[in-house]
């Protein structure tokens, strides 16, 4: 039987053999890690357009997820290198257990004083073991600090905000143009954020606000709500295992560094412009929309759009009808359906052809500024983008040789263009 503090034969067995499941670990988490991030941003392409319409929240979710992701991907990398390390000393530590032969070298002066103070296997075996092991635990902590990030504020500001607006009559476009209700709501999120900003401060600084004998008291029931709310349970004893065994000052340092890189990584990730993009030195270059026009226009294209709004077949028209396709977006559905009574019609007269003729006096198209008739619409599923919206017909015939301008209006929205298409009649 084993005596008070004296670890179990079974632990001290899986301590020694510890790096077998780290790097089975590492390898097949590494494998999954390395694919997720482009599964995630198709699940983000579709939920933001078919669930969650123009709200970023579905944007905030992936792109945090993504930077954990990223963080956890480096630390497998660099644990596998050091790994890779340690084990290539412990093979050699048996083929030539006495190291370095200083004899057979026969270096002289510094070059002889640097070789002796180069550690013995034993001494740099351990010290890379440490290394390893508190890179894997690292890792973990890290991916689930940020996890942890998106928790707080999905429970204590995005959670209460779907619940208001499910159990009241209150609609989002009420948020955004209720001054009262919006000013209100800023100010609960506000004050959200303002704790969560203590909770982050007391990490970073070590506890310091556990100290503290007037706060301490006051603080407890907040710092056991969080730990509610984030789940630090899962990994607080790698936290506190850290913090308690490394050097204070290098702490604080990586922890500070930390917050700060993920705030760029999940800026990066968040924005809508790719890394690339970003990252681009080009001055002389716009993305104005009146200014710009994208592959996601144009049918030739086989690519599936990011952001695909209308299409026509072809930049350059050698024909003398537009075959333009309109996506559709959830959040267009409350303003067409309020721009033509939809929820007061009757249900059995909710057909498909009261919802084209919903859908018709919502989108208006213009060409070069002039207003477009199109009486034939058609409900239709891209191709190439799966994006589901409406397809109709234009007869240009009349238009000159040239460079012409296709606009898609919406009718009831707080914002009017659509789409801005250029293209070229043969």
């Amino acid at each position: 039987m084993a005596r008070i503090g004296e670890l179990p034969k079974w632990l001290k067995k899986t301590q020694q053999n510890s790096w077998e499941p780290e790097i089975f670990i590492s390898g097949i988490v590494l494998y999954g890690l390395i694919q997720l991030p482009e599964y995630l941003q198709d699940f983000r392409l579709f939920y933001r357009r078919e669930v969650f319409g123009n709200t970023s929240d579905i944007d905030n979710l992936v792109g945090i997820i993504t930077t954990g992701i990223q963080w956890m991907t480096f630390g497998l990398v660099l644990h596998l290198f050091f790994r890779g390390i340690w084990i290539g000393l412990v093979g050699l530590s048996y083929v030539f257990p006495r190291g370095i032969n200083h004899q057979r070298l026969n270096y002289k002066g510094k070059f002889e004083h640097s070789i002796k103070r180069i550690p013995d296997f034993t001494d740099q075996i351990i010290k890379l073991e440490k290394i390893s092991s508190s890179i894997f635990s690292i890792s973990y902590l890290i991916f689930m600090s940020i996890l942890s990030s998106y928790l707080y504020l999905a429970l204590t500001v995005l959670l209460p905000l779907y619940l208001f607006l499910s159990i009241t009559d209150y609609s989002w476009s009420d948020m955004a143009y209720n001054s009262d209700l919006s000013q209100a709501w800023k100010i609960y999120a506000i004050t959200m954020l303002v704790l969560g900003a203590i909770y982050l401060l007391d990490f970073l600084s070590l506890g310091l606000l556990k100290k503290i004998r007037f706060i301490r008291k006051i603080y407890y029931p907040f710092y056991v709500f969080m730990s509610f709310v984030t789940v630090s349970s899962l990994y607080r004893s790698i936290y506190y295992i850290l913090i308690s065994n490394f050097k204070r000052w290098k702490v604080i340092s990586f922890l500070v560094a930390f917050v700060l890189i993920t705030y760029a990584m999940i800026n990066i990730n968040v924005g809508r412009s790719s890394v690339s993009y970003q990252m681009s030195q080009l001055e002389m270059y716009g993305v104005e929309r009146k200014h710009f026009s994208t592959y996601e226009y144009y049918g030739t294209s086989q690519q599936g759009g990011i952001d695909q709004r209308a299409t026509i077949q072809s930049d350059i028209v050698k024909d003398d009808v537009l075959r333009l396709f309109i996506s559709h977006r959830i959040s267009f559905e409350d303003s067409i359906k309020s721009l033509c009574n939809y929820n007061e019609i009757e249900e059995e007269l909710q057909s498909d052809s009261l919802r084209l003729e919903c859908m018709k006096k919502f989108f208006n198209i213009e060409i070069n500024g002039e207003p477009v008739t199109t009486d034939q619409w058609m409900f239709h599923k891209d191709g190439n983008t799966q994006h589901r919206g409406v397809l109709t017909y234009i007869n240009i015939s009349d238009l000159e040789t040239g460079l012409h301008n296709l606009d898609v209006n919406l009718e009831n929205w707080f914002w009017k263009n659509y789409a801005h298409i250029p293209f070229y009649k043969e």
